[in-house]
């Protein structure tokens, strides 16, 4: 998501005296949302058997931001990571925000683990307000089966930029490990789909137009030539039957071989 997360209320903001007006790509919400990077095609900078690097160049007349955004997928034994890089290449200086938006099953079982300084309360429209609070549910200590789990649609603020998924129907479990910018996680929780989303993200929804929120939960402003860098590394794992809290590599402890 680039070059902002999440929701901007009505895809219009003031910055520096001026009203900044974003294409509305959420036209039934009346919003502008998740940024323009996502419905672009990339160029591909280089690849490799374990890297693969994209970018995706942006200047256009609907909207006044122009930057370059790099995105590198680097292959680990266990995993991969995912990094994201974007500079600002416009004449002046603008907020700026990243995030990635992945996608994870929702098994009966599934669960998702997690701490953080809590989330703030929605409005009507489902954006935040307010200071954030605890929610039980993603407190130290407490492990949520994510089916049982009313809908959400909280973006939990100051995340301690890990996060556990485990499905315990296959023994295996993804460890998420945040970096750079993305210092928030937001948290989808559908409750008419069998998927939820987990999304490392550098700002809250709509804070451009909401500064109560805070400082920290704010875009980053970039001038001309500056960037905004972030990462996520994906860890898989297996979770042995006798300690589901406790997950082991993906490699065999006898053969040295990862396990498929």
């Amino acid at each position: 998501m680039a070059p902002f997360a999440n929701r901007i209320d009505g895809g219009r903001f003031a910055f520096e005296g001026k009203t900044v007006q974003l294409p509305i790509n959420a036209p039934q919400e009346g919003m502008a949302i998740h940024g323009f990077s996502r419905m672009h095609s990339w160029e591909v900078v280089e690849t490799s058997d374990n890297r693969v690097h994209v970018r995706d160049e942006v200047h256009s007349d609907d909207h006044p931001y122009s930057y370059r955004l790099d995105q590198i997928i680097d292959i680990a034994p266990d995993g991969f990571r995912i990094s994201l890089s974007i500079q600002n290449e416009g004449d002046s200086a603008l907020p700026f925000g990243i995030g990635l938006h992945p996608w994870f099953s929702k098994t009966n079982k599934a669960t998702l683990e997690f701490q953080s300084n809590g989330a703030p309360q929605l409005d009507t429209r489902g954006l935040p307000q307010g200071i954030p609070e605890a929610i039980a549910w993603f407190t130290p200590g407490n492990t949520i089966v994510l089916s049982k789990l009313s809908l959400m649609n909280c973006c939990f603020t100051s995340w301690n930029r890990e996060a556990t998924i485990r499905w315990p129907e296959t023994s295996t479990g993804l460890r998420l490990k945040g970096e750079g910018a993305l210092r928030h996680l937001h948290v989808f929780n559908p409750q008419d789909r069998a998927v939820f989303c987990a999304e490392p993200v550098s700002h809250l929804p709509d804070v451009i137009n909401r500064p109560a929120l805070g400082e920290d939960a704010a875009m980053t402003v970039l001038n001309p030539g500056e960037a905004l860098t972030g990462a996520l590394l994906f860890s898989a794992h297996l979770l042995p039957d006798n300690a589901p809290g406790i997950c082991r590599n993906l490699r065999s402890s006898n053969t040295g071989k990862a396990l498929k």
